[in-house]
């Protein structure tokens, strides 16, 4: 009995080691974050440290539950739109696994639409922008003969913008504003902008961004200092960064509708190529300086990590050879813009007594608009036409015309058109006013109407 009784006791406690040993060369083997629950307003990123026991080197899988509310990448997790999500990591091919809880909330920030996240592409974003405006010769002003920040927005002859004017503009129909803005000339040596400056920038911003309207904000007229030769490259990349760093932090806190667009018309002014391409050398340049617009905007805080940025060729062109030295930066969230004044004669030449929408005319539209799917839209990089129109000489119906086949044409492709309005009226070049700033009249609302109409 006796000897049954030790046998019995025996086996207890070798079953009890037994039991720990499993339980002890499991726990060898596991995962954890250094967080389970954070909480974090729409734009904001947090980073999750994992750490990783029983194994010499292991491979982690990061993932989300829900990537309309956040996203994760190598341990960055993006809050995008208020909601929960469960992010997960994993270490590959086993089932061992760790979880954090994010919520995500929309902070109060000055307008409503600050806080409208959201995990939409690029290509769905651009879908909606439809038809635009440009707010042109206005902030992007120059002169080294205007005296004061400020004096720059009238010194081209257009009205103090206001937000009436911007509401007229939505109001028409149209969705989207292009912004155009000089900086150069209200920065000091080293990139940095006046105050002043910036702040009046802000203004006008809002009064479209309140409207609920989307805005395509850039650097425009500033080729005075953004040379694209070799030996000013170093110093103009600086500059160029510290000008977007501030860019990016004044609006860090502003969605998808407000898009930023590094350069204009990027080229070599009284070049022999200014019009016709530019060189291989600027191109090289231009697609560096792309690279570092990209890489600024992205290191910022907010909506700038998943904020919509423009890219553009040589001056803007639409030529197809032009178009296709255009290096796209590594990233999915990029836009390319090209202006295209088409046809030629009819909507650009002010000297030419083309006034109507010629075949000649819709075979310039058609093969533009087949280069750019076959250069860009074939390969899911979403286009805009940043900048079009057609001058006035007196030839209302002919402008209707063009207006409407070059938008309808546009928009089967998917490509949004906004139209360049320099306050500039009268007839021939550069006469592509279609808003009386001062009254809040619309000059030619039969033009309007063709390209808001072609549009929808």
């Amino acid at each position: 009995m006796k000897l049954k009784k030790i046998t019995a006791a025996f086996l207890a406690v070798l079953l009890c080691i037994c039991t720990m040993s499993v339980s002890v060369s499991a726990a060898k083997k596991s995962i954890k974050l250094d967080q389970t629950k954070v909480t974090l307003s729409a734009g904001e990123t947090c980073t999750l440290k994992p750490s990783v026991t029983g194994y010499k080197k292991a491979t982690v899988q990061w993932s989300s539950s829900d990537k309309s509310v956040a996203t994760v990448k190598k341990g960055v997790v993006t809050a995008v739109n208020a909601g929960t999500a469960k992010i997960t990591v994993k270490i590959k091919d086993t089932t061992y696994k760790a979880v954090c809880t994010v919520t995500v909330t929309n902070a109060a920030k000055k307008s409503p639409n600050k806080t409208s996240g959201s995990s939409n592409s690029a290509k769905q974003i651009v879908a909606d922008l439809k038809i635009g405006w440009n707010l042109g010769n206005s902030l992007d002003s120059i002169g080294d003969w205007i005296s004061g920040d400020l004096a720059h927005e009238t010194a081209w002859g257009n009205v103090k913008t206001t937000k009436a004017m911007i509401t007229a503009v939505k109001k028409a129909g149209f969705n989207t504003i292009r912004i155009p803005v000089s900086w150069g000339e209200h920065m000091d040596s080293n990139g940095n902008v006046s105050k002043e400056w910036l702040d009046r920038v802000q203004e006008v911003v809002d009064y479209a961004y309140d409207n609920g309207m989307y805005i395509i904000l850039n650097t425009h007229h500033d080729n005075s200092w953004i040379k694209l030769d070799a030996a000013s490259e170093k110093d103009v990349t600086k500059k160029f960064k510290t000008l977007w760093k501030q860019i990016a932090e004044r609006f860090k806190d502003y969605d998808e509708k407000l898009i930023f667009e590094g350069l204009n018309e990027p080229r070599t002014e009284g070049s022999a190529k200014e019009w016709s391409g530019g060189t291989k050398a600027e191109w090289e340049v231009i697609n560096r300086l792309h690279k570092a617009f990209v890489s600024t905007v992205r290191a910022g805080s907010g909506y700038n990590k998943t904020r919509l940025l423009m890219v553009t060729p040589y001056a803007a062109s639409s030529s197809y050879s032009t178009m296709a030295a255009l290096e796209i930066p590594d990233d999915d969230r990029i836009i390319v813009s090209v202006h295209a004044y088409i046809p030629y004669n009819a909507a650009f030449n002010g000297d030419s007594g083309e006034k109507t929408l010629s075949d000649g005319g819709k075979r310039e539209i058609d093969t533009l608009m087949s280069n750019i799917d076959k250069l860009f839209l074939s390969k899911g990089i979403p286009v805009i036409i940043g900048e079009f129109g057609s001058v006035n000489k007196n030839n209302t119906a002919g402008r209707v015309e063009i207006a409407e086949y070059y938008v309808s044409t546009a928009k089967k492709y998917g490509v949004p058109c906004v139209w360049w309005d320099n306050g500039g009226f009268g007839t021939g070049s550069e006469n592509f006013g279609l808003l009386n700033r001062k009254t809040l009249e619309w000059v030619y609302p039969e033009i309007v109407k063709a390209l808001t109409d072609s549009a929808k």
